[in-house]
């Protein structure tokens, strides 16, 4: 008796819900769709919760699935989507499987170690049937014959889409610094894009995807998430062809949502697309400075920034000033986090903190917020992330395109006044009152990445608080001093006659601190090593 195809087992499923009939798609496919979970995630516990969130999707949806549809395609699709979901949610914390592969990274990586971090990423760029070619021929090792058939293609036309799909995929690469060429594209990922599933999986996945029988809350999660992704996705195109046919007849004004006047974008367009372009990045990394200006006075601050997911990061800054020379670092490579100030030429001893956005906020003032309005952005906290935006607090204004050195940048503009806040602004824990402040940020016309921030507050005035002696002793340690009365005594002095000046110059005037970010590298490969102190 000739095997059931896809489609006569997806049928048969969904017609009477026969166990067998599942079961048999769930082995025939559970490699693939647990191999795609896995390269994302680097973690096999994750990746077996994915893979099975990925088939009640399928059970659920078994009856409303074209005849038409690629399964191997729709499968490794959804795959990505609930994969891309669970990472965004921030449901996976760092594991030691994870941290075992990155640090047994050879000097010289193989070619699937280069592609393997930008593989589904690129899948994602392709279209449909460009994705369903590569899965079908390179996943699935299928010949040219086999993807022609389920393709509805000749040979040789399967042939070619596969080449040009293939090709598509090398250009991705290229432009992520990873030049290769098709055949060595095509023979890593032939070798070590699927791998073999824990065995039993598929077994709890029939029981569970099959029968409805309870999962736990991650995977609830999961399969919520990727089901209202995927109606997104359908309403998404269901307007883009509505819009369509009213633009043909003439309805141009349905574009307005996305672009201004002349074509151009909207201000929440721009703020939409580079949140994307951040939430799609591997890596970061850039150099750059803050210059604040207080009152009569210069604060300039130098900076290195490298960033990577999940939860790798090393934020370097000197701050010098006419009364002192300061900086300081804050990191984690995968083990905690940690921050380290330096006074003039000494070191104080690390500290570690609890998670990644209390010591990126802990590092703010003394980083000239170097250490969080692009690690803010790009692991999207809630402390400094620079494109949360709330319509109900502030104004979101398009102002005249401008260059940031030689890059084309779009410039946005917020203003937020504190009498509209709680507390009208006050400054509960130093005393004193917030300003007005206006916000700018410059993006780049091609990158959509944040190029320059500033901010500026009109009308602030600060109180400061009294120095206590655990911060003394802490700054007389970092300078080997001991902590003796005179020497506590004259360290007060000067840090107060520094406040004092402080207070003075920024009473009553404004503050602007302008943050300009160069030399920006994305997806590139770093191992651990490259974040440790």
């Amino acid at each position: 008796m000739p095997e059931l195809d896809d489609h006569e087992l997806l049928t048969d499923f969904a017609r009477s819900e026969s166990e067998t009939a599942f079961s048999a798609l769930v082995a025939r496919h559970v490699n693939l769709v647990y191999s795609s979970a896995l390269r994302f995630t680097s973690n096999p516990h994750y990746a077996e919760e994915i893979t099975q969130a990925v088939f009640i999707i399928l059970a659920r949806k078994a009856g409303t699935l074209s005849p038409r549809i690629v399964l191997s395609g729709w499968l490794y699709q959804t795959a990505r989507l609930t994969a891309a979901n669970f990472v965004k949610g921030e449901i996976r914390r760092q594991s030691r499987e994870q941290e075992a592969y990155m640090q047994s990274i050879e000097p010289e990586p193989s070619v699937w170690e280069h592609i393997a971090p930008l593989l589904d990423e690129a899948m994602g760029r392709l279209g449909e049937t460009d994705r369903n070619a590569i899965v079908l021929r390179f996943f699935e090792n299928k010949t040219a014959q086999e993807v022609g058939a389920v393709l509805k293609l000749n040979e040789a036309a399967a042939h070619k889409r596969v080449s040009r799909a293939l090709e598509k995929l090398r250009k991705i690469f290229t432009k992520r610094g990873v030049a290769l060429t098709v055949t060595a594209i095509a023979g890593a990922v032939t070798a070590n894009s699927v791998q073999a599933a824990p065995a039993g999986l598929a077994v709890t996945i029939s029981a569970t995807a099959a029968k409805g029988a309870a999962v736990s809350a991650t995977i609830t999660t999961l399969v919520k998430g990727t089901l209202k992704l995927m109606t997104y996705a359908k309403l998404k195109l269901a307007f883009g062809i509505t819009a369509g046919i009213l633009l043909a007849g003439g309805a141009a004004t349905v574009a307005l949502s996305q672009t201004g006047s002349g074509g151009e974008p909207t201000p929440e367009t721009i703020m939409k697309k580079s949140q994307a372009a951040y939430a799609g990045l591997s890596s970061y990394s850039d150099s750059g400075k803050v210059t604040a200006e207080v009152g009569n006075y210069t604060i300039p601050t130098t900076f290195n920034i490298r960033l990577q997911r999940p939860n790798f990061y090393r934020i370097e800054w000197t701050q010098t000033t006419a009364f002192f020379t300061n900086g300081g670092v804050v990191w984690s490579a995968g083990n905690g986090d940690f921050m380290l100030t330096k006074h003039g030429q000494y070191n104080v001893q690390p500290s570690r903190y609890n998670d990644m956005t209390t010591v990126l906020a802990a590092a703010t003032g003394i980083s000239g917020s170097a250490s969080a309005t692009i690690p803010g952005t790009f692991f999207k906290q809630n402390w400094g992330d620079a494109l949360k935006f709330n319509p109900t607090k502030s104004a979101l204004q398009k102002l005249k395109d401008e260059k940031v050195g030689d890059v084309d940048c779009y410039v946005l503009s917020t203003f937020t006044d504190p009498a509209s806040l709680p507390n009208a602004g006050e400054l509960p824990e130093n005393g004193g009152r917030m300003g007005k402040t206006t916000t700018t940020l410059w993006i780049g016309k091609r990158d959509y990445l944040i190029h320059q921030f500033q901010t500026l507050t009109d009308g602030a005035s600060i109180t400061l608080p009294r120095i206590s002696d655990a911060t003394i002793k802490a700054m007389l340690e970092g300078r080997k001093k001991q902590a003796t009365p005179e020497n506590m005594d004259a360290m007060r002095t000067q840090l107060e006659s520094v406040n004092k000046q402080v207070q003075s110059s920024i009473a009553g005037g404004k503050i602007i601190s302008t943050q300009t970010h160069e030399n920006i590298v994305v997806n590139q490969k770093f191992s651990p090593a490259d974040f440790a102190q």
